[in-house]
Parts: C-alpha cells; sequence; structure tokens
C-alpha cells in the first residue's frame, strides 16, 4: 500500500517530532519493498531482514537529514538499504545473486528512462531458467548494478549513491552487464539479440 508523496511528507514530519504512531505508519508502508530488494541482493531472508532493520533504524535515527528536494522518501530508504546489503555482504562474503525478479518483472523504472533501453529485459521474460543460470556468472558489479537499476527502480544518480562510484560508473556497470549477460546467453543458445548487447 503507498500513499501519496504529500502523506508521506506528513507522516515524516510527525516523525520528527517524536511521533511514535508516525514513525510505525512510515515503517509500514516501505517494509516490503525494502525487504524485496534487500533479498534480491543478498539471497537470503533472514539476512535480508537483519539489513531491512538496519537501515530503517539508521534512517529514524537520521530522519533529519532526509532532504525530499534530492529523492522521495522511498528512494531513499533504497539506498540505504542497499548499502547495507554491501556492508553484510562485505562481512560475510556473500555473492551478490540473481536478477530472476526482475526477469519476472521485465518492467522499467518509471523516473527516467535509462539511455540503453531494457530490450534485453524484456527478451528474457521466457527464459527465466537460462537468465538465472547465465546471472550467476555476470560480474558481481554489474549484476549489483542491475538489480538497482530495474528491481530497486533507482536512477543513475541514486545508484551512484548506493553503491559509492559515479553516474557514469553506474551507466557502465548497467551497460557492462546488459552485455554480460547477452553473450551468456547467446552461447547457450538460447537467445540472439544481435546488437542488443552493444547498445
Amino acid at each position: 500500500m503507498t500513499q501519496p508523496g504529500s502523506q508521506i511528507q506528513a507522516l515524516i514530519e510527525q516523525a520528527l517530532t517524536g511521533d511514535e504512531r508516525a514513525t510505525g505508519e512510515l515503517h509500514d508502508v516501505h517494509y516490503p519493498a525494502v525487504l524485496r530488494l534487500a533479498y534480491m541482493l543478498l539471497q537470503n531472508l533472514q539476512d535480508a531482514e537483519d539489513a531491512t532493520q538496519e537501515a530503517f533504524l539508521y534512517a529514524f535515527q537520521n530522519l533529519e537529514r532526509y532532504d525530499p528536494e534530492r529523492a522521495s522518501f522511498a528512494t531513499w530508504i533504497k539506498v540505504i538499504v542497499t548499502s547495507r546489503c554491501r556492508d553484510l555482504q562485505r562481512r560475510r562474503r556473500f555473492q551478490w545473486l540473481s536478477l530472476q525478479r526482475l526477469v519476472e518483472s521485465g518492467r522499467e523504472p518509471e523516473d527516467e528512462k535509462p539511455d540503453h533501453q531494457p530490450e534485453l529485459v524484456l527478451e528474457l521474460i521466457g527464459v527465466r531458467r537460462r537468465v538465472w543460470e547465465a546471472l550467476k556468472q555476470v560480474p558481481p558489479k554489474s549484476r549489483q548494478a542491475l538489480i538497482l537499476r530495474y528491481f530497486g527502480e533507482l536512477s543513475y544518480r541514486e545508484m551512484a549513491q548506493a553503491l559509492g562510484c559515479s553516474i557514469n560508473t553506474a551507466k557502465s556497470r548497467v551497460v557492462y552487464g546488459h552485455r554480460a549477460l547477452a553473450r551468456l546467453l547467446e552461447r547457450t543458445g538460447e537467445i540472439e539479440l544481435g546488437t542488443t548487447a552493444t547498445t
């Protein structure tokens, strides 16, 4: 259940005054999407729940730092949970896995169109099993970028912030991810993408 931006902003203002009901409502509204993103990045429910809890704890302890002019609260909390997932991955040496949900969703973020059209994503809808195997072989940084771009629905600027890199690097990682995935799938003979991998 999502709420209009004005209602979310009102809840934030109330939460800043110490209103626990408003804090709880902010949590409840955003928790499912944040947990899904954390699970996509970590592929472990317990770890995803831990990262999500840490992200909300950080967000509410630092709520005065949130700037609605820069991003929506939903985007801000996604950037925070991405950072928590990266920290957890470093600590436990997890591999970033899977774009299975991305492939199932096959949709493009609405906030801004990427420079590289998602034909690849749309082509993959019918070949989920092969894609799953191919994605395990995509370099981790590119895999992370694809997850954040298409599943997390982050803009390149937001991705750069979450990944601790420049905007151009974030864009490059998405492009390289598309190319790597296309090469892997073409090798299996599952799909023929022609020039899609280089667009």
